[in-house]
């Protein structure tokens, strides 16, 4: 297709890029863009990649690299640009998650990493946990006497973050030569055992990535040649080793980077985030900075709100200028006090149901954000919003081995659903859209070939009209959800999935997302009418979402309630500590018209998050009694 002159291009899908965008966007090298709450990073991505794209920039046979850390955020970043340049342009793009890029190179080319470090193939996806890293320095320590006072001082929490992820491995294996060396050596050799089957974390999993390519410089150079731009999004919550993978992957080399990110929400440096990761990106890849300074989700009153806890973090911070329009009468944030549980949730539910009666909204326009264990606070608060007829659904509900805001992430669980949709009904074209370019990668049928879309048109509409007679013929029961979720499963065939996805190359990522699939399906399935509502149930329409601040990052509400900001939630937050005003930065900013904190002092006192109130008293808002 023709090439669209530079000067002539326009943004698609959008009115217009703001100022600073439009300079990042036409940067030619690499550039640190730095944007904070709703300043639109995914739009701004989406629309840079069409722009290289549609002026011939990014010319064929070259791809666009983007890099998210979550699956939905690479998800959202693809379709965007599906959505706004032509299919022979929008298939040069790649949208991966850190993990699946780097696993997909570990996977594919295996036998070239130094043998001393190479892996069985397959092996399996290590989940580590503080238990499992607890463990296994403790035997570690007891058959190490000379240094058991060394190895019992290492933090289980922050060992694998700090420690195996800022490990370089040598391409020699060396003998160790300080404990810190020698328990990592135990730990490589425990991951890398002989059989039946090496187990690798995703840390590792990035280190070996990072070693692949400075082992073998050929690999590297390939890399570099495909992919002349590459885009990395939340570049703030960079690990350490995957900052080392991005260094030795495209560094002193033609490749323009684009991170994108925000150091005021930088709030997974407990995860090894990398608290240098901006300044040390702009030495290490001459990168340019430019500031992005609209915000397109808050109103023009919280946005003055959240400077002020921007100053907190950076008295430097430069104001954003609001783009929202109010849309509340009265106070756009509140703290409201109560004595007991009780009062908070009576309160919390009967003033939600009231505000979305009186403003039609829907349960989904509101979240309660909680700073950790959000089971325990479902449980104080559901039967509560059941009696005004509200549903919570809590995001982080475990489901086996992952959560359900994971599941509801996942590329299976999206086609999957899409497949269930179509059987409850015949008027879902979304549904089919998903579902049918969905069974044409899993059939690896080229779009352009009339014989095999027909064919796999076919087998998608003889399968549909099946499960549709069965759907219809057979009420939902926890029996029943097991029975047909194996049915679509088999349809699609998991060994083709596997084959299709990267993320579910090798490793346990595909039972765990097809175990958790049927957990949720069988829950939603025992106590509703039809399938519709199931499937309802399943993606939590008209239910309110429950969840940590962790969980939120990248997502907006109308109105977020922030629930338990008191002394027991925030257990381990220090007066001053970046990280903890920063949590409290991305749970304000969720909000696109009112944000609400809640106290209870029947839940805990506010000495050490003194600080997070006093905040908000510099910035205007008032506290409500609530009796």
């Amino acid at each position: 297709m023709p090439r669209v002159p530079t000067a002539d291009w326009r943004p698609s899908g959008i009115l217009d890029l703001e100022p600073a965008a439009w300079l990042a966007l036409r940067h030619p090298g690499s550039i640190g863009v730095v944007a904070g709450p709703g300043a639109g990073k995914t739009e701004f991505l989406a629309q840079k990649a069409v722009y290289l794209l549609e002026t011939g920039a990014c010319p064929r046979p070259y791809r666009i690299l983007a890099i998210s850390f979550k699956t939905d955020a690479a998800s959202n970043l693809a379709d965007r640009v599906r959505r706004r340049c032509p299919p022979e342009l929008a298939r040069r793009f790649s949208s991966l998650t850190f993990d699946s890029f780097t696993k997909g190179l570990v996977d594919r080319f295996s036998n070239a990493i130094p043998l001393v470090w190479r892996p069985t193939h397959p092996y399996e996806i290590l989940l580590t946990n503080r238990d499992q890293i607890r463990d296994f320095l403790d035997i570690t320590r007891l058959k190490t006497p000379n240094w058991q006072a060394d190895i019992a001082a290492i933090a289980p929490n922050t060992f694998e973050s700090r420690h195996v992820g800022t490990y370089r491995l040598p391409i020699v294996r060396e003998e160790p030569g300080s404990v810190m060396a020698y328990v990592l050596d135990l730990w490589w050799r425990a991951q890398l055992r002989d059989g039946p089957h090496s187990f690798l974390s995703f840390v590792s999993i990035n280190r070996l990535a990072e070693l692949l390519l400075r082992a073998n410089p050929q690999i590297r150079r390939a890399l570099q040649v495909t992919y002349p731009f590459v885009f990395v999004d939340e570049f703030q919550d960079t690990t350490y080793a995957q900052y080392d993978f991005l260094l030795s992957a495209f560094s002193d080399s033609g490749t323009a980077v684009t991170s994108v990110g925000d150091e005021k929400q930088r709030i997974m440096t407990w995860a090894g985030a990398r608290p240098d990761a901006f300044s040390r990106f702009q030495e290490d890849f001459g990168a340019t900075s430019i500031t992005l300074t609209f915000n397109f989700r808050s109103s023009p009153d919280l946005v003055r709100i959240q400077h002020f806890v921007a100053l907190a973090l950076d008295g430097q911070a430069i104001p954003t200028v609001a783009q929202a329009e109010r849309q509340v009468d009265g106070d756009v944030a509140q703290v409201w006090t109560s004595a007991t549980k009780a009062v908070e949730v009576e309160y919390l539910a009967s003033w939600i149901a009231d505000d979305m009666r009186s403003r039609n909204r829907s349960p989904r326009d509101y979240a309660l954000l909680v700073r950790q264990r959000a089971d325990n606070f479902e449980s104080d608060l559901a039967a509560g919003f059941l009696e005004a007829g509200l549903e919570l659904r809590n995001e982080s509900h475990v489901l086996g081995r992952t959560t359900l805001q994971d599941l509801l992430a996942d590329d299976l669980c999206h086609i999957a659903v899409a497949m269930l949709r179509l059987g409850a009904t015949r008027r879902a074209p979304d549904a089919w859209h998903l579902a049918f370019e969905s069974v044409l990668a899993l059939r690896a049928a080229s779009p352009d070939d009339e014989v095999a879309c027909r064919r796999a048109e076919l087998g998608l509409t003889a399968f549909l009209n099946e499960l549709r007679g069965e759907m219809a013929a057979l009420p939902p029961t926890e029996e029943e959800a097991a029975t047909i979720a194996d049915r679509v499963f088999r349809f699609l065939d998991l060994a083709a999935v596997s084959r299709t996805y990267p993320e579910y190359g090798t490793g346990e990522i595909l039972d765990m997302m097809v175990e958790a699939f049927k957990l949720h399906l069988a829950a939603c399935a025992s106590s509703v009418a039809d399938w519709s509502a199931c499937l309802d149930a399943f993606e939590g329409v008209a239910r309110i979402p429950l969840m940590t601040v962790h969980r939120s990052k990248g997502l907006e509400y109308d109105t977020i309630i922030f629930v338990g900001l008191d002394d027991d939630a925030w257990w381990a937050h220090i007066p001053g500590n970046p990280e903890g005003i920063a949590t409290f930065f991305v749970a304000l900013s969720r909000a696109k018209q009112r944000a609400i904190f809640s106290f209870c002092q029947e839940r805990g006192r506010r000495r050490k998050v003194a600080e997070l109130y006093q905040l908000l008293t510099d910035a205007g808002v008032p506290e409500l009694p609530l009796e």
